[in-house]
């Protein structure tokens, strides 16, 4: 064989220690990190999705308005009879040429009172009579527009009018004399950039008018953006971003009939300065969490470094003795050389023990100081949580619907954070065999049926159908509720996660005799025997990523993959155990299994007895 043997690097013993030490805090803190900033983010873009579809509403209550003002302002025009005076001449003097001009002058007239660019009058037969402006369109046909086609037939109407490239919000009314059409009359204004900054101020958007596929009218953006804006057929709110600042688009069509081509329009909100406050935030968490880092990486190294030195010291020692640098050979015979080689081993064996205890209170060391962290999370994300109820009940000052909004967001993730902290510490407290249960006379199968309840809102969300069956009298005499119903939610939640949607989960409670068990039956993905008792270790979970489903926020991540390890060691807490039948790819069965006093089992055994007898 040619060429050097490839020697693999060797990793000292005491940065293998301060890997091991630091990197459960490590992986806490960037968990919560992530969870937090991600459900920030995810509550932000919904919040601002749910307040811009608001305001394509108010836009178009506004452009509605801007119809009914014109669709009046025709209705006084047309009934005035210096108006339509001349509308009820002889058919014969319309060919006058003086006729033309007299009409033209009146329209002009009451154009200018109507500041309206758009007035023309047409007969009965949709024929344009006038246009105040615009002389020479007059004998135009116009009977087969939609608006004036409707109110040839009598009855007004409003729509919008794109001519020359410019679009107009238009109202056509019939003009009536003695109960007879003579006439229709429509007026028009344009959609300009006023308009635009109107509907901007009552819908706290940007405003982009799209006229036959083009950008027309627009509030301060950007050439290239409004050109994309223009092309884009996408229904519902879409990211679309204007170099550094990232918009949410919501494109629509205006209602009404419409002659001459179509009209559209496109709402942003800035993503940007929506997020602004929720963005300074997600900063000082992450400074929090950097911090944190620090101060884990730190008690690793300390902790490393206590750990080799003695370690060090026997290494040296053990290595001494087999080159025979001691002052006495190995191969020595007499009782008091013995003695002394004893001696030395006893010495050892003093430092290994030594050594072991101070491993096992490092350990305790850990397991405190995850306690003490996660606790001492709780207390800052208590204060945001409160502040965030504080702030968005309006108690500090006035807040608006999307402030209202961000500050719920932002409740849902401290609490989601505060889950996870009470995770970590129940976890501790299990570590530690120091889980303060109080065993107390309960009943199992309220307990149970609680659960069912909470899991039953859950499994909707994924089409799935839950099924209860639970025996009477499951009243047990020593169960702390509240540690109980953890653990059977958290199986249960379990079951929801990794059910396909529209599979079925069974919840259920019975008496066997010796004990009372609880068991949660699912249709879900299954598990692998040789995998039975990794499920129960901490921060494991096992995935299969085509039948995972992520869909909806609560399954979107199951956590830090504590949830089956509390359950195990809340149930042995209770002197009791967790039974797992399962099989890939046809569901598990997760049963606890509760033992009952002796007196408890003995009174069952003996009704078991006299209802057979």
């Amino acid at each position: 064989m040619s060429g050097r043997a490839r020697i693999a690097p060797r990793i000292s013993l005491p940065v293998k220690i301060a890997a091991l030490t630091s990197l459960p805090i490590l992986g806490v803190m960037v968990a919560a990190l992530f969870v937090v900033n991600r459900r920030l983010a995810d509550e932000v873009n919904l919040t601002v999705a749910a307040d811009l579809s608001r305001a394509a509403l108010a836009f178009e209550n506004q452009m509605a308005r801007e119809g009914e003002n014109l669709e009046r302002v025709g209705v006084v025009v047309a009934r005035d009879p210096k108006f339509f005076a001349l509308l009820t001449l002889p058919r014969g003097d319309r060919k006058d040429a003086d006729f033309h001009g007299t009409l033209q002058g009146v329209a002009q007239d009451f154009q200018r009172d109507a500041e309206t660019p758009v007035f023309d009058v047409t007969d009965e037969h949709g024929v344009v009579l006038a246009r105040a402006g615009k002389p020479d369109s007059s004998s135009d046909v116009r009977s087969h527009w939609p608006l004036i086609e409707r109110a040839i037939h009598g009855s007004a109407g409003r729509g919008y009018l794109v001519e020359e490239g410019r679009a107009y919000r238009v109202a056509v009314v019939p003009i009536f004399v003695d109960g007879s059409l003579v006439g229709t009359l429509t007026l028009g204004r344009p959609i300009d950039s006023a308009l635009a900054e109107r509907l901007k101020a009552t819908t706290r958007s940007e405003v982009v008018f799209i006229v036959n596929g083009r950008t027309s009218i627009r509030t301060a953006l950007g050439d290239g953006l409004a050109a994309r804006l223009a092309s884009t057929h996408s229904s519902g709110a879409t990211r679309v971003s204007d170099g550094e600042e990232r918009f949410l688009a919501l494109s629509g069509h205006l209602e009404g009939p419409t002659s001459g081509g179509t009209v559209g329009f496109v709402l942003l909100r800035s993503l940007d300065q929506e997020t602004a406050v929720l963005g300074r935030i997600g900063r000082d968490l992450t400074a929090a969490g950097a911090a944190l880092i620090v101060v884990a990486l730190l008690v690793g190294i300390l902790v490393s470094s206590g750990i080799t030195r003695p370690v060090r010291r026997i290494v040296e020692a053990a290595s001494e003795m087999r080159d025979g640098n001691y002052d006495f050979p190995l191969d020595v015979r007499s009782n008091d050389e013995m003695g002394t080689l004893a001696a030395h081993f006893e010495a050892m064996r003093a430092a290994q023990r030594h050594e072991i205890e101070r491993l096992e209170e490092i350990d305790r060391m850990k397991s405190d100081f995850i306690a003490i962290a996660s606790h001492e999370i709780l207390t800052p994300v208590t204060t945001i949580r409160a502040y965030a109820d504080i702030m968005g009940e309006g108690t500090m000052g006035a807040v608006s619907d999307a402030q209202r909004e961000g500050f719920r967001a932002i409740r849902g993730s401290a609490e989601a954070l505060s889950r996870i902290a009470r995770d970590l510490t129940n976890m501790s407290l299990i570590d530690r065999k120091r889980l303060p249960v109080d065993l107390k006379t309960a009943d199992v199968g309220a307990i149970v049926e609680e659960v069912a309840v909470h899991t039953v809102a859950l499994a909707a969300e994924r089409r799935q159908m839950v099924s209860l069956a639970i025996e009477p009298e499951l009243a047990h005499p020593r169960i702390d509720a509240e540690y109980m119903k953890k653990a059977i939610t958290n199986l249960a939640l379990n079951a929801v996660r990794f059910t396909r949607d529209g599979g079925s989960i069974e919840i259920g409670a019975r008496r066997t005799g010796v004990a009372i068990e609880v068991y949660v039956c699912d249709t879900g993905i299954g598990i692998s025997k040789e995998n039975f008792e990794k499920i129960f270790a901490r921060i494991v979970e096992l995935k299969d990523v085509n039948l995972h489903s992520s869909g909806t926020t609560e399954f979107n991540s199951s956590g830090l993959g504590l949830g089956l390890s509390i359950a195990r060691g809340i149930v042995e807490a209770h002197e009791g155990k967790i039974r797992v039948e399962s099989e890939v790819g046809r569901g598990s069965t997760f049963t606890i299994v509760i033992p009952l006093p002796a007196s408890e089992s003995a009174d069952s055994g003996d009704a078991s007895l006299r209802l057979a007898s």
